[in-house]
């Protein structure tokens, strides 16, 4: 028997951690399957043709947000060429609202995957398919299952993100992310966790992304995980976690204080401070704790902060984002993304989508494109504050210059806005800017504030940062000519 689990990642740095669980929990099949791994940048008929060329008698495909018309169509190619081979998709992208996903498969699998494959793989071998297309079986009993962590390659720990999870679920019940359709927090042995990051350690792996959906629910877990690395730490160690800013006590921040200055980035779902979003998405959010919190790590420690908003929720305004934006920027998070609200297939949120008037995009990644509080118009423009905002402020290529651009306005988000437009207007380019014109187009636009020869010092100090030769003589120009 040969089976082949495949998905397309984003990009090349990425790995699958989904497919690695389903073939380390395949028991006495585990030796039958394969992973096959593909990128965004590749063609669907050469991930078919990789796919087709093994021969499989079973192939699972991955399907997620970022992917799921490219696996439609590797899909199609697959059954077309290999009509005898037992096809299932499987993923968060079709696990809710799947008719249409249907005939494009022979089986369709619901939610966690490693008992339902197991089960499947089986009833292949003994001639004794199921008859239902669609498969749901209970969520897994974590303490059964084997986690798969040695399936990581050499290659992989050299060149790719590693993904770890201690839990699985999530205490809250935010209704634009499929999290809150799942109720509770379920854990995994920790020991036998941290028994296998020590191996990965030793293997070589320096940084860890935590995909639990929460870090500080129990403090004792938090202070057991965060021991555990101080006493394994190596020079150049990372750890993300996501975080609920306003959960952290006091025991909490002081594990974060004494932990080694770099090694904790931080994410930190704020989502936004609009009461009326926040009851309306039934999130619960203490806002002067969260910032307070925030201003805790960012003053006090040594983690980086990576915060999220999300714009078009419901009730929310341009007004009201701005408003959240300049809350939140106050704090001077390391990184500060903007997101457009999402409708995940299956998520609660559409129960707002009448009484909002709330207008998505048909095709992924289904942005809301307009709310009966927020225009086309406002949404497309804070698109473009999030595009820029992460090429001159959450990129770190310009640290002295972005602090000067967000201090040219009493309001972080109106100079940012402003900036943006002028970008816009005068180039027209959101993506593939090169760092010597992002340099000219802080140089033009902060001239509205500030003298031609203190542009040029701050922008040259941050260009010269990271050893870049790219030709800026007219900086240097300005302040030669302020000598003479």
């Amino acid at each position: 028997m040969k089976i082949v689990f495949a998905t397309i990642n984003a990009r090349y740095s990425h790995t699958s951690f989904g497919l690695r669980y389903l073939k380390a929990n395949l028991h006495e099949f585990e030796n039958e399957a394969e992973i096959c791994e593909f990128s965004l940048d590749e063609s669907v008929q050469e991930i078919a043709e990789k796919i087709i060329n093994l021969k499989p008698d079973m192939v699972g495909l991955g399907a997620y947000i970022w992917n799921i018309e490219a696996i439609l169509k590797v899909a199609e190619i697959i059954k077309a060429i290999l009509p005898q081979t037992i096809l299932v998709l499987g993923g968060p992208e079709v696990s809710y609202e799947y008719d249409e996903f249907l005939p494009y498969c022979d089986y369709l699998i619901v939610g966690e995957g490693e008992l339902a494959w197991y089960e499947l793989v089986k009833a292949y071998q003994s001639a004794n398919l199921p008859t239902q297309k669609v498969i749901c079986r209970p969520i897994c009993d974590l303490t059964k299952l084997k986690m798969p962590y040695y399936l990581y390659s050499d290659e992989d720990i050299a060149q790719r993100l590693i993904y770890v999870e201690a839990t699985r679920g999530c205490p809250f019940s935010c209704e634009f992310c499929l999290s809150s359709l799942s109720k509770g927090v379920r854990e995994f042995n920790l020991d036998e966790f941290l028994a296998e990051m020590s191996t990965l350690i030793k293997r070589g792996v320096r940084q860890f992304k935590f995909v639990d959906r929460t870090f500080n629910l129990k403090i004792d877990n938090v202070r057991k995980i965060l021991n555990f690395f101080k006493q394994n730490w190596i020079t150049g160690m990372y750890l993300h976690f996501e975080i609920f800013p306003d959960r952290l006590n006091a025991q909490m921040l002081e594990e974060i204080a004494n932990f080694p200055a770099g090694g904790l980035h931080l994410e930190a779902g704020v989502q936004s401070f609009f009461e009326p979003s926040l009851q309306a998405i039934s999130r619960r959010q203490d806002e002067a704790k969260t910032l307070a919190n925030l201003h805790f790590i960012r003053e006090q420690t040594g983690a980086e902060i990576h915060a999220d908003l999300v714009a078009g929720l419901p009730y929310s305004t341009y007004e009201t984002f701005k408003t959240d934006f300049d809350k939140l920027m106050a704090v001077r998070p390391q990184e500060l993304q903007l997101g457009i609200l999402k409708r995940l297939r299956g998520a609660p949120i559409d129960r707002h989508t009448i009484d909002c008037q709330m207008i998505y995009s048909k095709y992924p990644p289904y942005e809301i494109m307009q709310t009966k509080d927020m225009s086309y118009t406002e949404l497309q423009e804070i698109k473009r504050i999030a595009r820029y905002l992460d090429i001159f402020y959450n990129s770190g290529n310009f640290p002295t210059s972005a602090e000067l651009l967000l201090k040219a306005q009493s309001s972080p988000f109106e100079v940012m806005a402003d900036f943006s437009r002028f970008i816009w207007n005068n180039y027209q380019q959101t993506h593939k800017i090169s760092i010597g014109r992002q340099t000219q187009m802080l140089f033009e636009y902060l001239q509205k504030y500030y003298s031609r020869a203190q542009i040029a010092e701050v922008l040259l100090e941050d260009y010269g940062r990271k050893g870049r030769k790219d030709n800026v003589f007219y900086l240097r120009e300005v302040l030669k000519c302020k000598k003479d």
